[in-house]
């Protein structure tokens, strides 16, 4: 079979972060009716953006998903639905997957706003909304809207395009994201950020050289032949083939808490402390500057002319993290050619091992921020002197991956939260950890790698608690005309 990716039947934000197009909202949407949904489903099957569209010639993007629920209601069958994955299965809000993800406290899912155990209304499906202005956003929306008949929208997720393509905390975002292979995009970059397409999508081989596991259906399920066969099981039919899993996180940015804990931590060290400015501290904390300039290529400064950098790994020149730190944000997500290590705790001579093996837990990020920030230009010193009234703030998390236990929940648990990561002791990701996973009461410490000596702040608390949150599946637009054709 041909190795090169469907274009036509990938939906569009997987391949392609829509960057032409700043406004966006995310409708999630409750199923009433399964024959209304069905018939607008196959009325807009054709709508749906795909990955070869021209964005150039395109107002608006639309994509959908579906959650566990979701699927079922439009009628796939217990069988059909056990060829899922058991994390799509069970959702993101079991007593098993908080341990996994550490939402307790704060980002328990019971005080969720949308997406808990509690909730009364189902999120079924979620429509990703895209458009090059305000204006055409909003006809797009109330146009879907007009032709639903048996949906409901449960709640609308609005977003915001800050300044230089940053987050909430005032750092570049979506810098080192993989590239599919075989999709058309430009693979002239790292090789290690060059990905085997079944990572990501199904019907494809992944970076074990095997088709990762797809949900399929008996061919008797598709009399209209619209679904290819499986790799895996060529008697069955492919539901997912050119699908993906959508993982969606609301998270709340405490933007003070996190530009304050850092000014008190500098003013309560040594001067001559290399992390003597609550940007540089910060940097350390996130791996990169505000500019986005990787601490590894630019470690004592920031420079705006490496803001989108990410040709670089840790291995040869900075094992030992004196220039970013080991526990930093962007070092534990993406340990990149520093993870496989030799008895003396130095690198594999072969740092090829290690790309090769961090191939297989990457995701791909498509997140938008909401909210207003508190400081227009985002500068911390601005941020730390405002008087501006507090709102919600965060990131609406995006991710897409084939395996969701082995690429984002791994992520999430093994190294975001992981207390003990790369041999540091009481130190989850400074930016993203639940402290308490140590204990009730905890508080999270950073370590710089420093020598003579190795230098601490401690006493962090947590800046990044969950609102809301749920895998979806993302069909292939085969799989949504299928999905569309069930009796």
């Amino acid at each position: 079979m041909n190795t090169m990716v469907e274009l036509k039947d990938v939906q569009g934000i997987i391949i392609r972060g829509y960057g032409k197009m700043p406004f966006a909202a995310f409708l999630l949407v409750q199923i009433n009716d399964p024959g209304g949904a069905k018939s607008w489903l196959k009325d807009i099957a054709g709508e749906i953006t795909h990955a070869e569209a021209d964005l150039d010639q395109l107002d608006t993007c639309m994509n959908i998903a579906f959650t566990n629920t979701g699927v079922i209601e439009l009628g796939l069958k217990p069988e059909v639905m056990n060829t899922f994955s058991r994390e799509f299965e069970e959702g993101m809000t079991t007593d098993h997957r908080r341990r996994i993800l550490g939402d307790f406290g704060k980002s328990d899912p019971s005080t969720w706003d949308w997406g808990g155990p509690g909730d009364t209304k189902a999120i079924h499906m979620i429509v990703l909304c895209y458009g090059k202005t305000a204006d055409a956003l909003q006809q797009l929306i109330n146009n879907q809207k007009s032709r639903w008949n048996g949906l409901e929208l449960v709640r609308q997720l609005d977003t915001i395009l800050l300044p230089d393509r940053k987050e909430h905390f005032g750092f570049r975002d979506g810098i080192a994201q993989p590239v599919i292979k075989d999709a058309g995009r430009d693979e002239s970059g790292h090789p290690a950020n060059n990905i085997n397409p079944g990572e990501f999508l199904f019907g494809y081989k992944n970076e074990y050289d095997k088709y990762t596991v797809s949900p399929n259906v008996d061919p008797d399920m598709d009399p209209q032949n619209i679904l290819h066969a499986d790799q895996n099981f060529p008697d069955k039919k492919d539901l997912g083939r050119n699908g993906s899993m959508l993982v969606f996180r609301q998270l709340e940015q405490d933007v003070r808490k996190f530009w304050t804990t850092i000014d008190q931590a500098v003013k309560s060290q040594q001067v001559d402390n290399t992390s003597s400015t609550i940007e540089h501290l910060g940097a350390k904390m996130v791996g990169r500057w505000p500019s986005g300039a990787p601490l590894t290529k630019c470690p004592f400064e920031d420079d705006p002319s490496k803001r989108d950098f990410d040709n670089f790994g840790y291995a040869e020149k900075d094992y030992d993290g004196y220039k970013c730190p080991i526990g930093s944000h962007i070092r534990r997500t993406n340990p990149r050619d520093n993870f496989l290590r030799d008895s003396t705790g130095k690198p594999e001579k072969d740092i090829k091992n290690s790309e090769k093996f961090m191939k297989r837990f990457r995701i791909i990020r498509r997140g938008r921020a909401y909210g207003k920030p508190v400081s227009p230009n985002m500068d911390p010193h601005e941020v730390l002197r405002s008087s501006v009234e507090d709102t919600d703030r965060g990131l609406h998390f995006l991710c897409f991956n084939a395996n969701i236990g082995r690429q984002f929940e791994l992520i999430q648990q093994t190294w975001v939260n992981n207390p003990k990561f790369a041999g540091l002791y009481e130190d989850p990701d400074p930016i993203m950890g639940f402290p308490e996973i140590m204990g009730a009461g905890a508080t999270t410490t950073f370590t710089e790698q420093a020598a003579p000596v190795r230098k601490k702040v401690t006493g962090i608390p947590q800046f990044v608690h969950v609102k809301g949150g749920a895998y979806f599946f993302m069909p292939g637009i085969r799989g949504i005309e299928f999905l569309a054709s069930l009796p």
